[in-house]
C-alpha cells in the first residue's frame, strides 16, 4: 500500500473503483426506444421548427415517435427494431454514420440550410411519400 492508501485507510475513508469508467467519458450506449420510428442526426437543433412540425404531420408522428441527435451520440445509438434515419450531417460525418445504419438512411442533406431550396424541398418531400407506407407497414 502506498502513503495516500494508508492514510486514507486510517481514516476510514473508502476508496471507490469505478466498473465502467467509459460510462463517465460518454461512452455508453443511448438505447432508442420502440416507439421512435424516425432518428435525425443533425447537430444544430431545428425540433421547433415550422419544416419539422410539417415533416412530422406528413409523417403522422407524435413528439414521443421521433428522436434527435447529434453525430456524436447517433454512433452510440443501441436499439432493436428498424427506425429510419434522416441525416443533416457534412460529408465526412455523415458517411460514417450512413455506414452504421446503411438498410436504415432514408434521406441525407449537408446541412438544414440546404433545405430552404425550392428544389431539394420538393425532393425531400416526395422521398418522404415513400416511407410514409412503410410507416404503416411496419408499426401498425
Amino acid at each position: 500500500m502506498n502513503r495516500r492508501d494508508l492514510l486514507l485507510n486510517e481514516m476510514n475513508i473508502p476508496q471507490w473503483v469505478l466498473i465502467k469508467p467509459q460510462v463517465l467519458k460518454g461512452d455508453a450506449q443511448i438505447r432508442l426506444d420502440k416507439a421512435v420510428k424516425l432518428v435525425v442526426v443533425c447537430e444544430e437543433n431545428h425540433q421547433t421548427s415550422g419544416l419539422f412540425s410539417d415533416i412530422l404531420c406528413a409523417l403522422q408522428l407524435q413528439p414521443n415517435q421521433y428522436q434527435w441527435l447529434d453525430a456524436e451520440q447517433a454512433l452510440r445509438l443501441f436499439f432493436e427494431h428498424h427506425p429510419i434515419f434522416w441525416l443533416i450531417q457534412s460529408e465526412r460525418q455523415a458517411v460514417e454514420i450512413a455506414k452504421k445504419f446503411a438498410n436504415q438512411t432514408a434521406w441525407q442533406h449537408r446541412s438544414w440550410q440546404d433545405l430552404t431550396s425550392v428544389a431539394t424541398k420538393r425532393q425531400l418531400w416526395q422521398q418522404m411519400a415513400a416511407f410514409c407506407q412503410h410507416f404503416e407497414d411496419n408499426y401498425d
